[in-house]
């Protein structure tokens, strides 16, 4: 993959409530952009993004995973997180490094709780926001009573881009407001289609979106608005300038409507990111405090390098694998960074580029992008790493509390150290994950966001650490 500027990267996280089909999402994306050549199955464990024992054990996400793909000249940097809340802390962190949020919604099942928190922690940090209404190819679907629910829930600035012409088993066109086309996907879930104008009474449906649409862009730039009350309408070329503002201003939230599964409407959703979707330069400058606790800035322009570590794992055959963002400069591999949060060098080792398990090594990251490195001595989950000349450090992300508790009991005897060594690991990987040793009942308490997130990390004991324990 060859070195984008900041302009063409597209750092998005993937979010939303549990089974609404984000990462049969990715896995479409993937190959549309001819990562893979044919979709995987979570049930087959076969997905690019749940490639973790854990994940293809339980069969849902439990891991934020970095996606990487090529489209129209653009990088996509695309984080997978799980929906069940049990991993919020993973969502947490791909949004505090994305530059926008992809929210998904299942119009089987609906908004979901999951979904407002998603919307909640993205407005927090003032990400513009996307939605995917997913899984319109499943029966008995009430594809406007989902759009009127989400508008309603949202906000009366959610606007469809594509629309469902044959919602249901055999979804397969899409009603494209821009183009003022129908757009028909072919069988065989590849994303490519074909396209036509619309005419009849669905280009009459267009021309009122068209309408609305350019009403919403218009309210993003007070000069765009004095022309559209002057001539009553906007040029084609205005339209789409004004789009890019429009989303990154938050007057405008583009609705897309598609079917993962079988690669349905998914090309058109990547097409409308490469074009419109927020780059780094968008956000070229973030707030970070100085060495004397003084507020400060970050800019990407600036040669010093500032990276903010969002992840921490550990990789069978690599070791603890850290992910980051480069907020700006370049990182080369070999050079020292200065950890601010621990006050202390770290040496940078060999960098990649991630795509779910694999990794390729490159020499350089430059600023915007996303990557890893392996086996930094001291650096976690929300350290910032920058230059000795610069020191700052990037505010952190606030993790919920447990809210589950329980002991672990050993097994064999003789292996306290063990426990005690994978305890802290996980502990460093997941700050959402606590333990202590209650002096008075003799016990190693665990606490974690849920049932599921305890088993997981007993199951991770045993695995890496050869530890066996029963959670009482």
């Amino acid at each position: 993959m060859k070195d984008y500027p900041a302009s063409a990267i597209r750092n998005f996280a993937v979010v939303g409530h549990a089974s609404s089909g984000k990462t049969m999402l990715c896995e479409a994306m993937q190959v549309c952009s001819g990562r893979i050549g044919r979709m995987g199955s979570i049930a087959a464990g076969t997905t690019v993004s749940d490639y973790h024992p854990a994940e293809k054990a339980h069969q849902i996400s439990v891991h934020a995973t970095l996606l990487s793909a090529e489209w129209m000249e653009r990088k996509f940097n695309i984080i997978d997180t799980p929906g069940c809340a049990d991993f919020i802390s993973e969502g947490l962190g791909a949004l505090r490094v994305g530059d926008f949020a992809l929210v998904v919604i299942n119009a089987a099942h609906g908004l979901g709780y999951g979904t407002d928190t998603v919307w909640e922690q993205a407005t927090l940090h003032n990400l513009p926001k996307m939605i995917v209404i997913n899984a319109l190819d499943k029966a008995n679907l009430d594809f406007e009573a989902t759009l009127a629910a989400t508008r309603e829930h949202f906000g009366k600035n959610v606007f469809p881009i594509t629309l469902p012409l044959d919602a249901g088993p055999g979804f397969s066109r899409v009603l494209d407001v821009m183009r003022n086309e129908v757009i028909t996907y072919r069988p065989g879930s590849n994303g490519r289609y074909e396209e036509k104008p619309a005419d009849g009474p669905l280009a009459e449906r267009v021309q009122q979106l068209h309408r609305e649409l350019i009403e919403f862009i218009a309210e993003s730039d007070d000069t765009l608005m004095e022309k559209f009350f002057a001539q009553g309408a906007l040029s084609e070329e205005e339209l789409r300038a004004g789009l890019h503002k429009a989303i990154q201003s938050q007057v405008f939230v583009p609705l897309f409507s598609v079917s993962a599964e079988t690669n349905v409407g998914v090309a058109r959703l990547m097409e409308f990111i490469a074009k419109y979707g927020a780059s780094p330069v968008d956000r070229e400058e973030v707030p970070a405090t100085d060495a004397s606790g003084l507020p400060g800035v970050v800019k990407l322009t600036q040669p010093e390098p500032v990276a903010y570590v969002f992840k921490t794992m550990n990789e069978a055959g690599v070791g603890e694998l850290s992910l980051f963002r480069l907020y700006s400069g370049t990182i080369h591999s070999g050079e020292e960074l200065f950890n601010s949060d621990r006050q202390l060098s770290e040496r940078i080792g060999q960098l990649y580029t991630l795509n779910g398990g694999d990794r390729t090594p490159v020499p350089t990251l430059h600023a915007g992008d996303i990557g890893a490195v392996v086996k930094l001595r001291e650096t976690r989950t929300g350290h910032t790493l920058c230059s000795p000349r610069f020191v700052v450090t990037l505010p952190k992300i606030t993790f919920p509390r447990p809210n589950i508790h329980g002991a672990l009991k050993l097994r064999a005897k003789g292996d306290e150290d063990k426990l005690a060594a994978g305890l802290a690991t996980l502990h460093a990987e997941d700050p959402t994950f606590l333990y202590r040793v209650d002096d008075e009942i003799h016990q190693t308490i665990v606490s974690g966001q849920g049932e599921i997130h305890l088993q997981v990390i007993c199951e991770r004991l045993l695995r890496r650490f050869n530890v066996v324990v029963e959670l009482e």
